[in-house]
Protein backbone atom coordinates (compact mmCIF):
# COMPACT_ATOMS: atom_id res chain seq x y z
CA UNK A 1 0.00 0.00 0.00
CA UNK A 2 3.15 2.14 0.68
CA UNK A 3 4.73 1.55 -2.23
CA UNK A 4 1.67 1.68 -4.29
CA UNK A 5 1.23 5.39 -2.65
CA UNK A 6 5.51 6.55 -3.31
CA UNK A 7 4.93 5.34 -6.79
CA UNK A 8 1.61 7.61 -7.26
CA UNK A 9 3.34 10.26 -5.97
CA UNK A 10 6.48 10.06 -8.52
CA UNK A 11 4.25 9.88 -11.40
CA UNK A 12 2.50 12.82 -10.12
CA UNK A 13 5.81 14.72 -9.70
CA UNK A 14 6.73 13.63 -12.93
CA UNK A 15 3.53 14.97 -14.70
CA UNK A 16 3.89 18.38 -13.29
CA UNK A 17 7.53 18.68 -13.81
CA UNK A 18 6.83 17.53 -17.53
CA UNK A 19 4.09 20.42 -17.09
CA UNK A 20 6.60 22.23 -15.99
CA UNK A 21 9.20 21.97 -18.56
CA UNK A 22 6.51 22.48 -21.57
CA UNK A 23 5.28 26.02 -19.86
CA UNK A 24 8.72 27.27 -19.45
CA UNK A 25 9.44 26.30 -23.22
CA UNK A 26 6.42 27.98 -24.06
CA UNK A 27 7.41 30.83 -21.88
CA UNK A 28 11.02 30.77 -23.78
CA UNK A 29 9.78 30.58 -26.93
CA UNK A 30 7.12 33.23 -26.16
CA UNK A 31 9.73 35.53 -25.09
CA UNK A 32 11.71 34.80 -28.28
CA UNK A 33 8.80 36.07 -30.25
CA UNK A 34 8.67 39.06 -28.43
CA UNK A 35 12.02 39.66 -28.93
CA UNK A 36 11.99 38.47 -32.70
CA UNK A 37 9.50 41.32 -32.95
CA UNK A 38 11.05 44.49 -31.00
CA UNK A 39 14.22 43.67 -32.96
CA UNK A 40 12.20 43.63 -36.60
CA UNK A 41 10.48 47.29 -35.26
CA UNK A 42 13.83 48.51 -35.17
CA UNK A 43 14.93 47.21 -38.23
CA UNK A 44 11.91 48.51 -39.86
CA UNK A 45 12.10 51.77 -38.11
CA UNK A 46 15.91 52.24 -39.29
CA UNK A 47 14.73 51.41 -42.52
CA UNK A 48 11.78 53.83 -42.73
CA UNK A 49 14.53 56.19 -41.56
CA UNK A 50 16.86 56.04 -44.13
CA UNK A 51 14.25 55.34 -46.59
CA UNK A 52 12.88 59.03 -45.96
CA UNK A 53 16.32 60.84 -45.86
CA UNK A 54 17.34 59.21 -49.19
CA UNK A 55 13.76 60.28 -50.53
CA UNK A 56 14.11 64.00 -49.29
CA UNK A 57 17.22 64.37 -50.64
CA UNK A 58 16.54 62.57 -54.45
CA UNK A 59 13.32 65.13 -54.23
CA UNK A 60 15.48 68.15 -53.98
CA UNK A 61 17.89 66.99 -56.02
CA UNK A 62 16.35 65.11 -58.84
CA UNK A 63 12.43 65.54 -58.50
CA UNK A 64 9.11 63.82 -57.16
CA UNK A 65 9.76 60.51 -59.42
CA UNK A 66 13.40 59.92 -58.03
CA UNK A 67 12.35 60.39 -54.73
CA UNK A 68 10.06 57.32 -54.93
CA UNK A 69 12.44 55.59 -56.48
CA UNK A 70 15.15 55.99 -53.51
CA UNK A 71 13.19 55.85 -50.95
CA UNK A 72 11.85 52.80 -52.01
CA UNK A 73 15.11 51.24 -53.08
CA UNK A 74 16.95 52.59 -49.34
CA UNK A 75 13.60 50.41 -47.68
CA UNK A 76 14.34 46.88 -49.28
CA UNK A 77 18.30 47.97 -48.90
CA UNK A 78 17.36 47.93 -45.21
CA UNK A 79 15.46 44.98 -45.18
CA UNK A 80 11.51 46.15 -45.62
CA UNK A 81 9.89 43.98 -47.70
CA UNK A 82 7.82 46.02 -49.01
CA UNK A 83 7.48 49.98 -48.42
CA UNK A 84 4.81 52.81 -48.94
CA UNK A 85 6.17 55.98 -50.39
CA UNK A 86 4.53 59.33 -50.13
CA UNK A 87 6.36 62.43 -51.57
CA UNK A 88 5.20 66.16 -51.01
CA UNK A 89 6.79 68.35 -53.32
CA UNK A 90 5.26 71.76 -52.04
CA UNK A 91 6.11 70.50 -48.38
CA UNK A 92 9.50 69.16 -49.49
CA UNK A 93 8.59 66.09 -47.62
CA UNK A 94 9.09 61.96 -47.88
CA UNK A 95 7.22 60.07 -45.84
CA UNK A 96 7.91 56.19 -45.84
CA UNK A 97 6.52 52.84 -44.05
CA UNK A 98 8.83 49.80 -44.33
CA UNK A 99 7.25 46.71 -43.74
CA UNK A 100 7.81 43.14 -43.51
CA UNK A 101 6.51 40.04 -41.49
CA UNK A 102 8.68 37.42 -40.13
CA UNK A 103 7.63 34.10 -38.63
CA UNK A 104 6.60 32.82 -35.20
CA UNK A 105 7.40 30.17 -32.49
CA UNK A 106 4.70 30.10 -29.93
CA UNK A 107 1.86 32.14 -31.82
CA UNK A 108 1.73 29.18 -34.47
CA UNK A 109 -0.46 27.49 -31.72
CA UNK A 110 -2.85 29.95 -32.04
CA UNK A 111 -2.74 29.81 -36.19
CA UNK A 112 -0.55 32.92 -36.64
CA UNK A 113 2.09 32.05 -38.32
CA UNK A 114 3.54 35.45 -39.15
CA UNK A 115 3.43 38.82 -37.62
CA UNK A 116 4.49 42.32 -39.15
CA UNK A 117 6.30 45.26 -38.24
CA UNK A 118 5.44 48.21 -39.51
CA UNK A 119 6.95 51.59 -38.54
CA UNK A 120 6.97 55.07 -40.66
CA UNK A 121 9.36 58.26 -41.05
CA UNK A 122 9.09 61.56 -42.56
CA UNK A 123 11.95 63.77 -43.54
CA UNK A 124 12.02 66.89 -44.82
CA UNK A 125 14.90 69.29 -46.86
CA UNK A 126 15.44 72.96 -46.57
CA UNK A 127 18.41 75.68 -46.80
CA UNK A 128 21.19 74.95 -44.39
CA UNK A 129 20.89 77.75 -41.71
CA UNK A 130 24.32 77.46 -40.24
CA UNK A 131 28.29 75.81 -40.63
CA UNK A 132 31.22 75.56 -38.67
CA UNK A 133 33.57 74.50 -41.87
CA UNK A 134 33.64 73.97 -45.01
CA UNK A 135 32.92 77.93 -46.18
CA UNK A 136 35.26 80.28 -48.08
CA UNK A 137 35.81 83.58 -47.84
CA UNK A 138 33.61 85.34 -50.74
CA UNK A 139 30.52 86.92 -50.13
CA UNK A 140 28.06 87.80 -52.84
CA UNK A 141 25.12 90.42 -52.47
CA UNK A 142 21.58 88.68 -52.25
CA UNK A 143 20.67 91.27 -54.91
CA UNK A 144 22.97 90.25 -57.82
CA UNK A 145 21.40 87.54 -57.84
CA UNK A 146 18.57 87.13 -60.51
CA UNK A 147 15.46 89.07 -59.17
CA UNK A 148 13.67 87.89 -61.70
CA UNK A 149 14.11 84.06 -61.05
CA UNK A 150 12.24 81.99 -58.39
CA UNK A 151 13.68 83.08 -54.77
CA UNK A 152 16.44 85.45 -56.31
CA UNK A 153 18.38 82.80 -57.93
CA UNK A 154 18.64 80.32 -61.25
CA UNK A 155 20.52 77.28 -60.99
CA UNK A 156 23.38 76.60 -63.59
CA UNK A 157 23.42 80.36 -64.36
CA UNK A 158 26.63 82.35 -64.26
CA UNK A 159 26.55 85.59 -61.66
CA UNK A 160 29.54 88.03 -60.16
CA UNK A 161 30.21 86.37 -57.00
CA UNK A 162 32.63 88.95 -55.95
CA UNK A 163 30.77 91.98 -55.03
CA UNK A 164 31.24 94.22 -52.08
CA UNK A 165 29.60 97.44 -50.77
CA UNK A 166 31.80 99.71 -48.86
CA UNK A 167 34.30 101.78 -49.85
CA UNK A 168 37.55 99.62 -50.07
CA UNK A 169 35.31 95.91 -49.77
CA UNK A 170 35.64 93.91 -52.90
CA UNK A 171 33.49 90.85 -51.28
CA UNK A 172 36.94 89.34 -49.35
CA UNK A 173 35.53 88.25 -45.71
CA UNK A 174 38.19 87.32 -42.80
CA UNK A 175 36.40 84.79 -40.22
CA UNK A 176 37.70 85.88 -36.70
CA UNK A 177 38.57 89.87 -37.94
CA UNK A 178 42.96 89.05 -39.20
CA UNK A 179 42.88 91.16 -42.19
CA UNK A 180 46.60 89.60 -43.97
CA UNK A 181 46.76 88.09 -46.79
CA UNK A 182 48.37 85.29 -45.87
CA UNK A 183 45.25 84.71 -43.69
CA UNK A 184 43.27 85.51 -46.88
CA UNK A 185 45.04 83.11 -48.61
CA UNK A 186 44.88 79.96 -46.73
CA UNK A 187 41.29 80.33 -46.07
CA UNK A 188 41.09 79.66 -49.76
CA UNK A 189 42.69 76.71 -49.25
CA UNK A 190 40.35 73.22 -48.77
CA UNK A 191 38.70 72.84 -46.00
CA UNK A 192 39.50 76.44 -45.99
CA UNK A 193 39.14 78.40 -42.45
CA UNK A 194 35.88 79.14 -41.16
CA UNK A 195 36.27 77.07 -38.49
CA UNK A 196 38.03 80.02 -36.86
CA UNK A 197 35.03 82.31 -37.10
CA UNK A 198 34.25 84.56 -34.11
CA UNK A 199 31.30 86.07 -33.96
CA UNK A 200 31.52 90.15 -33.80
CA UNK A 201 29.41 90.21 -31.25
CA UNK A 202 29.80 87.12 -29.36
CA UNK A 203 33.47 86.29 -29.18
CA UNK A 204 32.40 82.56 -27.61
CA UNK A 205 30.42 82.11 -30.78
CA UNK A 206 32.36 79.64 -33.44
CA UNK A 207 28.84 78.80 -35.73
CA UNK A 208 28.06 80.90 -38.65
CA UNK A 209 24.10 81.23 -38.74
CA UNK A 210 21.94 82.49 -40.58
CA UNK A 211 21.69 86.25 -39.30
CA UNK A 212 25.12 86.46 -38.02
CA UNK A 213 27.95 88.87 -38.68
CA UNK A 214 31.06 88.61 -40.49
CA UNK A 215 33.88 90.76 -41.07
CA UNK A 216 34.79 91.89 -44.29
CA UNK A 217 38.46 92.14 -45.82
CA UNK A 218 39.15 95.59 -47.69
CA UNK A 219 41.66 95.58 -51.03
CA UNK A 220 41.83 93.77 -54.09
CA UNK A 221 43.72 90.50 -53.11
CA UNK A 222 45.89 90.14 -56.16
CA UNK A 223 48.72 88.07 -54.22
CA UNK A 224 49.94 84.75 -56.47
CA UNK A 225 48.86 82.48 -53.47
CA UNK A 226 45.34 83.78 -53.94
CA UNK A 227 45.27 83.54 -57.92
CA UNK A 228 46.68 80.21 -57.26
CA UNK A 229 43.39 79.46 -54.92
CA UNK A 230 41.28 80.47 -57.19
CA UNK A 231 43.12 78.91 -60.33
CA UNK A 232 42.35 75.33 -58.17
CA UNK A 233 38.71 76.20 -57.43
CA UNK A 234 38.10 77.19 -61.77
CA UNK A 235 40.34 73.91 -63.51
CA UNK A 236 39.22 71.72 -61.33
CA UNK A 237 35.66 72.68 -61.16
CA UNK A 238 35.92 72.55 -57.47
CA UNK A 239 32.15 73.75 -56.31
CA UNK A 240 32.47 76.12 -53.13
CA UNK A 241 30.02 77.58 -50.63
CA UNK A 242 30.11 80.76 -49.43
CA UNK A 243 28.32 83.40 -47.62
CA UNK A 244 25.10 85.81 -48.95
CA UNK A 245 24.38 88.90 -47.58
CA UNK A 246 21.93 91.12 -47.42
CA UNK A 247 23.22 93.88 -44.78
CA UNK A 248 26.05 95.44 -44.53
CA UNK A 249 27.43 97.70 -41.56
CA UNK A 250 30.73 100.36 -40.84
CA UNK A 251 33.44 101.25 -43.24
CA UNK A 252 36.91 99.88 -44.71
CA UNK A 253 39.05 97.09 -41.72
CA UNK A 254 35.47 97.59 -39.57
CA UNK A 255 32.81 96.24 -42.28
CA UNK A 256 30.32 93.27 -41.33
CA UNK A 257 28.13 91.76 -43.57
CA UNK A 258 24.79 90.07 -42.00
CA UNK A 259 24.62 86.41 -43.31
CA UNK A 260 21.07 85.93 -45.51
CA UNK A 261 22.11 82.33 -46.36
CA UNK A 262 24.60 80.16 -48.26
CA UNK A 263 25.27 79.53 -51.89
CA UNK A 264 27.75 77.42 -53.77
CA UNK A 265 29.39 78.36 -57.29
CA UNK A 266 31.71 76.68 -59.56
CA UNK A 267 34.16 79.47 -60.37
CA UNK A 268 34.28 79.88 -64.31
CA UNK A 269 36.30 82.84 -64.06
CA UNK A 270 38.24 85.44 -62.35
CA UNK A 271 40.15 88.70 -62.97
CA UNK A 272 41.50 90.67 -60.10
CA UNK A 273 43.23 93.60 -60.77
CA UNK A 274 41.34 96.16 -62.71
CA UNK A 275 37.63 94.97 -62.94
CA UNK A 276 38.18 93.31 -59.36
CA UNK A 277 35.74 89.86 -61.06
CA UNK A 278 35.29 86.49 -59.67
CA UNK A 279 32.40 84.53 -61.96
CA UNK A 280 30.75 81.54 -60.92
CA UNK A 281 28.12 79.33 -62.14
CA UNK A 282 25.32 78.73 -59.66
CA UNK A 283 24.32 75.18 -58.51
CA UNK A 284 22.18 73.82 -56.50
CA UNK A 285 23.67 71.36 -53.66
CA UNK A 286 23.13 69.25 -50.40
CA UNK A 287 25.37 68.90 -47.49
CA UNK A 288 25.26 66.41 -44.69
CA UNK A 289 23.63 68.27 -41.93
CA UNK A 290 20.17 68.77 -40.08
CA UNK A 291 20.62 72.29 -39.28
CA UNK A 292 18.17 73.73 -41.77
CA UNK A 293 14.91 76.36 -42.14
CA UNK A 294 12.31 76.20 -44.51
CA UNK A 295 12.40 79.85 -44.96
CA UNK A 296 12.29 81.08 -48.82
CA UNK A 297 14.14 84.04 -47.65
CA UNK A 298 17.32 81.93 -46.38
CA UNK A 299 17.37 79.81 -49.45
CA UNK A 300 19.66 80.26 -51.57
CA UNK A 301 20.82 76.45 -52.94
CA UNK A 302 22.42 74.80 -50.38
CA UNK A 303 19.96 72.19 -48.79
CA UNK A 304 19.87 69.58 -45.90
CA UNK A 305 17.47 67.17 -44.29
CA UNK A 306 16.23 65.69 -40.95
CA UNK A 307 13.99 63.89 -39.90
CA UNK A 308 10.53 65.23 -38.76
CA UNK A 309 8.32 61.80 -37.39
Amino acid sequence: MKDSSLRGERGMALTELALLLLGLMASLALVVDIGRAYAERWRMQNAADAAALAGTRALYLGGAAQARQAAAEYAQRNGAKNAIVTVDPVQQTVRVEARTDFPTFVATILGIDTLAANNPAQAIHGAVSEFTTGLYPIAVDAKNLDPDAELGFEFDKIYDMYVGTQPGNFGWLSWNGTMAEGYLCSSLIPPGRSGEYINPENPNDHVINIGDWVWGRPGVANSICVRNALDNFEDNRIPITIVVWDQVRHQGSDAQYRVAGFAEFVITYYRLPGTNQIMGMFKRCFKDTTKITTSQYSDFGVHGVKLTE
